[in-house]
């Protein structure tokens, strides 16, 4: 209930996320409309089908009818509310203290990605709670693991990563750790290994039986493996994804939307974040290291300090920044806020209510942190409405990046489409009611290309509107500097290539001011330079 709370407050499912919620909330429509027709999706082969029947369940209570986006929150709300059932019962397991059991509850909800993913429409909660299940089971159960306990797990974590399919690689190397430092012999240990894969493959099998003859329904290997991103932009190590993997660490813990301060920027925040962090791990450590050699204390350490660092690696090669990419594999910093408090219950009379009381105080500043998002579902229906006044859809296309709120928004109330041209035919065309061309377009598509090549066709795109009679009308772009570019899109593309697309508008077309919208920010208008 204090989530739907927040959720009726904020008044914004996308919240400081990106607009994925949106695009699912799309794919989510046939599988609350016809069933029997929708299409399975082999990376979130359970997310639809089980989601898509609690849509219609809150249809049928009257629960923000026919509004699959918002009823996502709803729903992911309820998803959180059971994750903190499962940190409540971890933390009992290895304190047998309901005070400090529920302060690590309290904690692990006010931490800012926990929090903000609890709230928003994105797609990773159901299957992160899940996830985060079998992973507290085995941190209990591995210490004494029978095969009756390795199997369970192996069915409860195969049901999250069948939701969400990247979820296999962070927490499987850690469960496999726990196995094997189990105090049990060699033979057992292997025995127990095997029995987990065997499980996972099994499940992934039951799954793909009970989908088959269905509309996108695949084999147990095709959803062991999909593939997900693997030849995206997104995918790739990179220097500059060390300086995202550091910022995304620190946002996890504390909210970043009213952090930003002039000459300062975020710096502020983000360090005094590590710093919290590593205070947290030293008090933690400082209960453990006695205790090094207790099985239960050792389990522990192996599920949730191995998912970590193997899902860090991982997160180095896709989207380190991205809270759906940490949320699954922090966890860790829970446990330590949990045995910090055990630490603190001989040393400190009132360490406990003390430390809870900061939990309270990080849940208050990481809800109030989302203040300037307020509203925003409103203002901006409400701009796409001016928008359509001043500039008429069936006449105008818009250039924009592809990571600007317009985007979602814009598919959201105009209809989804994908970005380009070369489908339109001569001005005015009412459908599709949203025509834009992406920036980043085809760097997001065609990330092999050459900068030569990237240019030539955002150039080919826009003169092709204009020829077409278009009246082509540049998103805030002519207003944004090259750093800003880099800082939105340092993850997918290079300063060099950001630069060589910018300098394509600045040299090849005259951008006029249109007019400026409060929520959309600056629209120009483009028209080719006459330059020999």
């Amino acid at each position: 209930m204090l989530l739907v709370g927040i959720i009726l407050w904020l008044d914004n499912a996308q919240a400081l996320l990106t607009g994925n919620g949106v695009f699912k909330a799309t794919e989510l429509k046939p599988w609350i409309n016809d069933p029997a027709t929708a299409p399975l999706y082999p990376s979130n082969y359970l997310f639809y089908p089980v989601y898509g029947a609690l849509c219609r369940v809150l249809d049928w209570l009257g629960v923000l009818t026919g509004d699959p986006r918002r009823q996502i929150t709803i729903l992911n709300a309820a998803s959180a509310a059971l994750c903190l059932g499962v940190v409540y019962r971890l933390s009992g397991a290895y304190t047998q203290s309901r005070a400090l059991a529920a302060s690590a509850a309290l904690f692990h909800l006010a931490c800012s990605f926990v929090l903000m993913l609890a709230i928003t429409n994105e797609d990773i909660m159901p299957s992160y709670t899940v996830t985060m299940a079998a992973m507290a089971l085995a941190a209990v159960w591995f210490v004494k693991p029978t095969p009756a306990r390795v199997l369970a797990v192996s069915v409860v974590f195969s049901l999250g990563w069948l939701g969400e399919w990247r979820l296999i690689f962070p927490a499987l190397p850690g469960l496999l750790a726990a196995l094997w430092i189990a105090p049990a012999s060699l033979s057992s240990r292997l025995r127990a290994i095997a029995l987990l894969l065997a499980g996972i493959v099994a499940t992934a099998s039951v799954a793909a039986l009970l989908g088959r003859g269905h509309n996108g329904a695949v084999g147990p290997f095709d959803l062991l493996w999909t593939g997900k991103a693997v030849h995206s932009a997104w995918a790739g190590f990179s220097w500059a994804k060390v300086g995202y993997l550091r910022d995304g660490i620190a946002a996890y813990l504390l909210g970043t939307a009213i952090s930003w301060i002039p000459v300062v920027g975020w710096d502020l925040w983000r360090y005094l974040s590590l710093v919290l962090m590593a205070g947290l791990t030293a008090a933690a450590a400082s209960e453990l290291w006695p205790r090094r050699r207790d099985p239960l204390v050792r389990s522990a350490v192996a599920v949730f300090g191995v998912t970590f660092v193997a899902g860090e690696v991982f997160n180095l090669y896709s989207q380190p920044q991205d809270p759906q990419m940490q949320i699954n594999v922090m966890p860790w910093l829970t446990l330590a806020w949990l045995f910090a408090l055990k630490a603190a219950v001989p040393r400190w009379r009132h360490g406990v209510a003390a430390l809870t009381a900061a939990a309270i105080l990080l849940l208050a500043y990481n809800v109030w942190s989302l203040t300037p998002l307020r509203g925003l579902d409103t203002r901006w229906r409400v701009a796409f409405a001016e928008l359509e006044r001043r500039a008429d859809p069936g006449r105008t296309v818009f250039v924009l990046h592809d990571f600007d709120w317009v985007m979602p928004y814009g598919s959201l109330y105009w209809g989804l489409e994908e970005p380009g041209v070369d489908h339109l035919g001569p001005a005015p065309q009412a459908r599709p009611k949203f025509k834009w061309i992406g920036f980043i377009g085809q760097l997001l598509r065609h990330s092999d290309w050459t900068i030569d090549q990237q240019t030539a066709d955002l150039r080919r795109q826009i003169d092709k509107a204009l020829a077409l009679g278009y009246d082509v009308l540049l998103v805030r772009l002519a207003h944004v500097d090259l750093d800003q570019l880099e800082r939105e899109t340092g993850m997918v593309a290079s300063r060099r290539q950001l630069a060589a697309l910018q300098a394509t508008l600045q040299h090849d077309y005259v951008a006029e001011p249109a007019f400026t919208d409060p929520v959309m920010g600056a629209f120009d208008r483009l028209s080719r330079a006459n330059r020999d």
